[in-house]
């Protein structure tokens, strides 16, 4: 009777082991897996577009990277994949379709709601990538225990006000390449060009580990820069706005006595590209596993 009831607590748990395990998705190489959104964003869809390089999966560092306005996840994890090979990462490119994910919700977050109140942080776009983390972990392979975020042009922008509205514990380090534009940690200026009445942790913010990168031929004029009084207050380009903000968040820091992690990079004789930002930016976070 032991040996029956031994046996039947055996099968029961393999049973259990089995259907707990999850369903492994992401293969080595380049490749894309839709993710259903889960909470506020329920019913939304973010297409995964990644690359894994050859060799052992758990140990390799996770880089995400955020696409710009044209919403082309697809083109910067090919213009990253050489790099995630090369260096030994894997890049998550989560796609947010301009038709679920409007420029106010990509862009700026759904920081801000209709009646003007800040929403919840469970209501704005930055959780959702701690969740495509988590989504990944759980059916890779993977155990990194934190992540990388990299964005350019229209990314910048998520970037670094995803640092700034987001308290996520799984942040490595983070570049911001070539924003368009910048909301100022500024508590007199109200959102999205400041954060008055936020209740945003400057202090935390400072602390982060986050590079402002910038081409510094990024200086066109061009019809999708953001040109209101607002922004050109900020720099009549995307490298003097750069430039400035960075400048202001560096006195603010120290005026306050606040520690200051930021760095700001300049990549020559580049413009608006973030083919030609890449390389320098793959090169500022995982230089050290290539040398």
């Amino acid at each position: 009777m032991k040996r029956t009831l031994s046996f039947l607590f055996i099968a029961t748990t393999l049973v259990v082991l089995t259907s707990c395990r999850q369903e492994v998705l992401f293969d080595m190489g380049a490749g894309a897996v839709d993710y259903a959104c889960q909470g506020y964003f329920e019913g939304k869809t973010i297409k995964i577009y990644y690359n894994i390089p050859s060799g052992e999966i758990s140990s390799m560092p996770v880089l995400f990277v955020m696409h710009g306005m044209d919403r082309n996840g697809d083109d910067y994890r090919d213009q990253w994949k050489d790099l995630s090979d090369k260096y030994g990462f894997i890049i998550l490119v989560p796609t947010f379709s301009q038709d679920q994910f409007p420029d106010e919700f990509y862009q700026r977050g759904n920081v801000i709601a209709e009646d003007n109140k800040y929403t919840p942080e469970n209501e704005r776009v930055y959780v959702l990538i701690d969740e495509v983390f988590e989504f990944f972990i759980a059916h890779s392979g993977s155990k990194a225990k934190a992540y990388s975020i990299y964005g350019h042009s229209a990314g910048g922008q998520f970037v670094h006000r995803f640092l700034l509205f987001n308290n996520t514990l799984y942040l490595d380090r983070a570049v911001a390449a070539n924003a368009g534009w910048y909301t100022y940690p500024s508590d007199t200026v109200s959102y999205p060009y400041g954060i008055k009445g936020s209740g945003a942790d400057i202090k935390a913010y400072y602390g982060k580990k986050m590079i402002i990168l910038l081409g510094d031929a990024d200086t066109l004029r061009t019809s999708d820069l953001r040109q209101t009084p607002e922004t050109d207050a900020q720099g009549l380009t995307r490298f003097a706005r750069g430039n400035a903000f960075f400048s202001f968040c560096e006195k603010d820091a120290e005026r306050n006595g606040y520690p200051f992690n930021w760095r700001k990079e300049y990549v020559k004789n580049v413009g608006h590209s973030n083919t030609k930002m890449a390389p320098s930016a793959a090169e500022l976070l995982f230089g050290d596993l290539h040398n």
